[in-house]
């Protein structure tokens, strides 16, 4: 089984019925089969083939998942691209993973049209380079691929704790399997709605959503141009959505409009968060107008989701994220009750990293995948996740690695001492905040640091709050920082931290 397969059999057996609707217009399974039939054939004329890597860097659209399942169809690897990152950061992962092409848009040109000349680019609505039209109305009979269970599917990059990025290679094996367990779990089927708002370029939307909620059962995708609480809740009631996956502060936030409590919401099949913790007074916002929201855990590396709490023990366990989903195997490397790394087995976790095999040997081991998270388990097998031993920030559900930053700040001169940690955020759940001691004039050093921020990394990534610590920062024994005791001595925002923002140069 495979993600192409999945889509023509929707194409044959339900032909009619709706694949995706998008302001306003909808286009059913057969035309999104037959879509994606003539985009394949476009880039088969273009020269991309089996084992070829297509990157993709488009804002919410059809023509992104048209263009995603058609690079699929070729037995090609799809590259998603986060649109937030600059162009030098894309640039980089261009190179690592090889692409033969990338298909864009005009907002987005600017972002790859300099490359190094390695890659192709086509481009929706722009005269600059070969247009997406291109790629279209090529005659043939359908592309066909030998695709095996354990062929790349997706490259999903995913940063480590050294800041370099790694890409995660997902087999159709591994995208599919979290949704047959979905599918045993919570009974997802064709008949669902289910709502998209976050970029589908994201593995959370792609994989989590895109694949396992909606090619896998046939469903209908409703997909959002972009996310607007009040925009996003109407559309939630007037397309009759019944499934959706998000992270946290999209369910806070459209529960916190004040047409919330009146919306006419449709029976839900599944509701799920992830990316962070969900509080306690949104699991029950959504429980008394009767969505069953579910806590769930997953990472990039296990094609998205591990373990998946239901919303009648989420209110009881507000610590844990859920038990194994079924097909999956949960470790913690430590005794019951104890803290220590949580361990992963299954069908989807990742077959490697890509073009990194000292990397891949490291983190699965024995068919065991080694998160990184450390967790505890209780007698039942529900898991808590207690930190995160790769220092990694989660805001607004997007994966945000302090050493990465830290890499770009310590080029400022002068400071000697410098660490990134994440500090609590009312609207993203949390954000990163730069500790740095200097013998410098503190003012002038933050300046500085906005700057290096403001012109080397993303938006999301750059810090939000700067603290000048008058002593140097805590070092273990063998001269490492402890980020642990900073994190303790900033469990909050605190009176003197300045915001970094307001420092950047106009």
């Amino acid at each position: 089984m495979n993600v192409p397969e999945l889509v023509r059999f929707w194409a044959r057996t339900r032909p009619d019925h709706d694949a995706i609707a998008f302001e306003g217009a909808a286009e059913s399974w057969s035309a999104f089969d037959a879509a994606t039939d003539d985009l394949a054939r476009g880039l088969a004329a273009r020269g991309i083939t089996r084992g070829d890597r297509v990157a993709v860097l488009m804002h919410n659209r059809p023509e992104l998942a048209r263009t995603m399942v058609a690079v699929l169809k070729l037995g090609a690897i799809c590259v998603p691209l986060n649109f937030r990152l600059l162009s030098g950061e894309l640039a980089e992962l261009l190179t690592d993973a090889d692409c033969s092409l990338v298909v864009t848009e005009e907002s987005l040109l600017s972002l790859v049209a300099d490359g190094d000349g390695r890659h192709d680019v086509v481009s929706l609505g722009s005269t600059a380079v070969p247009g997406y039209d291109t790629l279209l109305g090529t005659p043939g009979p359908a592309p066909s691929s030998d695709i095996a269970d354990d062929d790349g599917a997706f490259l999903c990059y995913t940063s480590g704790t050294t800041g370099v990025q790694k890409g995660a290679l997902l087999t159709h094996r591994s995208v599919l399997a979290p949704a047959q367990a979905q599918m045993i779990a919570y009974g997802l089927s064709w008949r669902d709605r289910v709502l998209v708002p976050a970029p589908l370029v994201y593995t959370g939307s792609i994989v989590s959503v895109f694949v396992q909620l909606v090619i896998y059962p046939g469903a209908t995708m409703v997909l959002l141009a972009d996310f607007d609480p009040e925009r996003s809740l109407e559309i939630m009631v007037r397309e009759r959505v019944t499934a959706a996956t998000f992270v946290p502060v999209i369910w806070q936030r459209m529960a916190a409009h004040p047409g919330f409590s009146d919306a006419g919401l449709a029976a839900f099949t599944y509701a799920a968060a992830g990316g962070a913790p969900v509080a306690t007074e949104t699991l029950r916002a959504y429980r008394d107008r009767g969505v069953p929201l579910n806590q769930v855990y997953g990472l990039t590396e296990a094609s998205g989701l591990v373990t998946s709490l239901p919303w009648h023990d989420a209110l009881h366990r507000p610590e844990s994220c859920g038990r194994a989903l079924v097909g999956t195997e949960i470790r913690v490397d430590a005794a019951v009750g104890e803290v220590g790394e949580v361990l992963v087995r299954g069908p989807h976790v990742m077959r490697e990293y890509w073009r990194r095999p000292e990397a891949t040997a490291e983190t699965v081991v024995d068919g065991w995948l080694h998160t990184g998270d450390l967790g505890r388990t209780d007698d039942e097998g529900f898991l808590s996740i207690v930190d995160r031993s790769k220092d990694l920030v989660i805001s607004g559900g997007i994966n945000v690695y302090p050493a990465e930053i830290e890499k770009v700040l310590a080029a400022v001169p002068g400071v000697g001492d410098l660490a990134v940690i994440g500090v609590p955020d009312e609207v993203w759940g949390e954000v990163p905040m730069v500790v740095f001691h200097s013998e410098r004039d503190a003012s002038a050093v933050v300046a500085e640091l906005a700057a290096a921020a403001g012109s080397r990394l993303a938006r999301f990534k750059q810090p939000r709050h700067a603290v000048a610590s008058p002593d140097p920062l805590p070092r273990t024994f063998s001269g490492k920082l402890t980020k642990a005791a900073l994190r303790e001595r900033f469990r909050e925002v605190p009176p003197e931290a300045v915001s970094l923002r307001d420092a950047a140069p106009a």
